[in-house]
């Protein structure tokens, strides 16, 4: 087994157990080569000592070539077994004696030489000196088996050495190697029980305070924090899965092959196939019509070649396929989701099938309402011409015997009322009266009923000017009373400068005439400007009148106190309001019994060019 692959209790041991040998080894070669040069070095010089004292006996011998004695000199070799021969070379270097003497010729050099090891032998050469004159060369040959035993004994030293070297060093490594492997192993056995559970609750067991316990300690927080992360991300996923599956249009996660990678509960209910049944179907095949399919995958293949697509990011209405091979019609949006080198689309889809119906219903509608316009259009025509023709009739028909009443009453008032009793004069007064009431009455009838029909003008109005142009036409219900009129800054408006004269009329003389108990009567007119509109308004300190009763205010003939406390025909008001809804503005009053009334109406500001 490659070491790489080794649980980590047997690299601990091997490692411990190759780098001890390596060292042993190393020491050990290391001591034996020093042992064996030095050993070499010894025998060298204790050969060349005994040749040198072999050569300081041998002097004599030669000097007088006496060949006994210088056998005798070399049998005292006969001690040293390692000895093998020796010999004796004269000055001309011829043999002159040797050792041992019944050895051959052949084992001994032809010459002197020089010192050294050849053919597994020590030979040594010594110069026989005496004074400066040389006499001859001692030679010693000496066997190296004392090497060769010195090498097996330290081999097997070495041997032994390292045998029991490893052993110990096995058995060390056996008890010591727990410190380290047992919290690595703890906590390669904690991230696979997390890996395969997937449970980030389970922290590793810290049993040093060493760098393992502070890796311990490290991975126990990195679980922490990947725990939290792990919940937030969970959490996040649930509420992401809770708004898409609640979402009312179907949403479809398709990966860049087109198979469909995420769908909610919508899309089940929507096409007919479950969460589970539609991952990894293509979906071009799940649901989109035949007819549709080629262009969806050559739009796929446009976008992944070129990042762009006609139907992305844009509503789109098509058909879709439910399950059982129906078609119906839908709304699709789509939008592309990069995330590095990955890439999804997103598509939402909305069944539209009820809306279709609808717009159908109401096209329907609209063909009907058409012919029901046209019908009504020639109706109100109808009744416009009759109302033309009423008016004419109210004002001709009624206005002749309403004059002639008048007319007669004041002759007869006038020649016979002195004829009359007390009680016939006021009779002929009450006749005169209502006559010229229902003349005034026919009269502001007739221009209600005209501002329908009158043609608006619409161009830039001075408010100001116009305002003042009034108060100055209604000057004769000012006579003879003390009234404080203030006018704030009155902005021009857009309208009809004549329908709008017949609003400030109509308001300030309300003004006037509600304000007739007041000393001194104070009318105070102005504008407050909102975002396209000017907000006009009359108030004033007059009667007033309860807010309940607001809402009848507008209408025709409608009024909130007595004639016989101020005079009027309730129509004044009703004008105001129709002159105020052609021009597109609204009315309303503000007021409390006795405190005075505000009335308040919008028009739009002067068009800037």
């Amino acid at each position: 087994m490659p070491m790489r692959n080794m649980p980590i209790r047997r690299k601990l041991m091997t490692i411990n157990l190759l780098t001890s040998s390596t060292v042993l080894l190393l020491t050990c070669t290391a001591f034996i080569t020093y042992e064996i040069i030095t050993l070499q070095r010894n025998m060298l010089q204790g050969y060349a000592t005994r040749a040198q004292i072999i050569a300081a006996n041998s002097t004599a011998a030669l000097a007088f070539q006496n060949e006994a004695d210088a056998t005798d000199v070399l049998a005292a070799l006969k001690t040293d077994r390692r000895i093998i021969v020796a010999c004796i070379y004269n000055n001309a270097g011829e043999m002159f004696a040797k050792f041992p003497t019944n050895a051959s010729i052949g084992d001994f050099p032809a010459r002197p030489d020089k010192s050294g090891y050849r053919r597994g032998h020590l030979e040594i050469f010594c110069p026989i000196v005496q004074g400066d004159r040389s006499l001859g060369t001692v030679f010693l040959q000496a066997d190296l088996s004392a090497l060769t035993d010195r090498y097996l004994a330290y081999t097997w030293l070495a041997a032994g050495i390292i045998a029991g070297s490893i052993l110990v060093a096995y058995l060390l490594s056996r008890m010591l190697q727990k410190q380290i492997s047992v919290p690595i192993l703890a906590l390669a056995e904690t991230a696979y029980a997390i890996s395969k559970r997937r449970d980030f609750s389970v922290r590793a067991v810290k049993f040093v305070n060493d760098e393992t316990g502070l890796l311990t300690d490290a991975f126990n927080e990195m679980l922490s924090q990947i725990q939290k992360q792990n919940r937030t991300l969970m959490e996040s996923e649930t509420r992401v899965r809770a708004v898409v599956n609640s979402a009312l249009s179907a949403v479809v996660v398709i990966d860049a092959e087109g198979k469909i990678a995420d769908w909610n509960v919508r899309a089940e209910q929507m096409f007919g196939w479950t969460h589970a049944e539609a991952l990894g179907r293509e979906l071009a095949e799940t649901i989109i019509p035949p007819c549709h399919r080629e262009a969806h995958r050559r739009g796929m293949k446009h976008f992944l070649a070129s990042g762009e697509g006609p139907v992305l990011n844009r509503l789109t209405e098509m058909s879709a396929l439910r399950r059982d091979g129906s078609e119906f019609p839908v709304e699709l949006s789509i939008s592309p989701m990069k995330s590095g080198d990955l890439v999804a689309f997103c598509g939402f889809v909305t069944d539209i099938t009820e809306r279709k119906l609808a717009e159908a219903e109401i096209q329907k509608l609209n063909n009907t309402l058409e012919q029901r316009v046209v019908e009504r259009t020639a109706q109100l025509e109808a009744a416009n011409k009759e109302l033309e023709a009423f008016s004419y009739s109210v004002s001709h028909d009624l206005r002749a015997p309403l004059r002639a009443i008048d007319g007669f009453s004041q002759a007869v008032q006038e020649d016979y009322g002195a004829q009359l009793p007390d009680e016939g004069r006021r009779y002929l007064q009450t006749i005169r009266a209502g006559a010229q009431r229902m003349g005034v009455l026919i009269d502001d009838l007739l221009a209600f009923a005209r501002l329908s029909r009158t043609p608006l003008t619409n161009r830039a109005v001075k408010t100001d000017d116009l305002v003042r142009d009034v108060i100055k036409d209604l000057n004769p219900q000012q006579q003879g009373r003390q009234i404080e009129i203030q006018i704030g800054e009155l902005p021009a408006c857009q309208g009809d400068a004549a329908l709008l004269k017949q609003v400030w009329v109509n308001l300030l003389s309300n003004a006037f005439k509600y304000t007739g108990n007041r000393n001194p009567a104070v009318i105070e007119i102005g504008c407050k400007l909102e975002p396209d509109w000017n907000v006009y308004f009359v108030r004033d300190n007059g009667a007033g009148f309860d807010m309940k009763y607001a809402h009848k205010l507008f209408g025709v003939f409608q009024r909130l106190h007595r004639a016989d406390e101020y005079e009027g025909t309730g129509v004044g008001l009703a004008i105001v309001q129709r002159v105020i809804h052609r021009h597109g503005g609204r009315v309303w009053v503000e007021a409390a019994l006795d405190r005075g009334a505000t009335f308040y109406f919008t028009l739009k500001g002067e068009t800037k060019t």
